[in-house]
């Protein structure tokens, strides 16, 4: 049994992780398009943009930080690896993007593919992340026996992976509410007599 990681994100990013994902599977193809009048963005957008976080965080992970070895993966992304932006018509100037800082307008037009392919794509980066994380914490379960220079960068790694697992409970909150507006949100005090 490897030693206890200096925390257990890990556990934590396959909860919301599960949560996400059974949340998006439980969607039809128009609840994941459909958008509020003068909204911009749709339970497909902030699921695209869950999965391309994720499938862009391990990755950027891994270019700053070559000392973790190639044991940790290739630093391409799915997203580049699969030329997913050409696939689902993506404009070329956005090929990169994540879907952070776009304009209203621009996030509005986002051509988000079917849901089976948006969930497949979701599960595949999360699956990524959660397998870098389970690596990195029996690798690293503290800083002992590693130099001052990558001590600094785990620190920043494993806080940079807390603010993503804020992020995935954040637009999941989005979502929800995306979702309730369409449904009556369902809750309990609707069902009281």
């Amino acid at each position: 049994m490897s030693p206890q990681a200096l925390y257990d994100v890990h556990s934590m990013f396959k909860d919301i992780h599960k949560v996400v994902i059974e949340f998006a599977q439980s969607l039809d193809e128009d609840q994941l398009y459909w958008k509020p009048k003068g909204y911009s963005t749709s339970i497909g957008f902030h699921l695209w943009h869950l999965a391309r976080e994720s499938d862009f965080l391990k990755t950027v992970i891994l270019e700053r930080t070559p000392q973790l070895g190639e044991e940790f993966g290739e630093a391409k992304e799915i997203w580049a690896k699969e030329d997913l932006a050409k696939k689902w018509g993506f404009p070329t100037e956005l090929n990169a993007t994540v879907g952070t800082g776009l304009s209203d307008e621009i996030a509005a037009t986002l051509p988000i593919p079917r849901k089976d392919e948006l969930v497949e794509y979701l599960c595949r980066s999360y699956e990524a992340l959660e397998q870098f994380v389970e690596l990195l914490d029996e690798r690293y379960p503290n800083f002992d026996n590693v130099d001052e220079e990558l001590k600094k960068k785990l620190q920043n790694i494993r806080l940079n992976l807390l603010v993503f697992l804020s992020h995935d409970c954040r637009h999941l909150g989005m979502m929800e509410c995306l979702k309730g507006l369409q449904t009556g949100f369902g809750s309990a005090t609707e069902n009281r007599k």
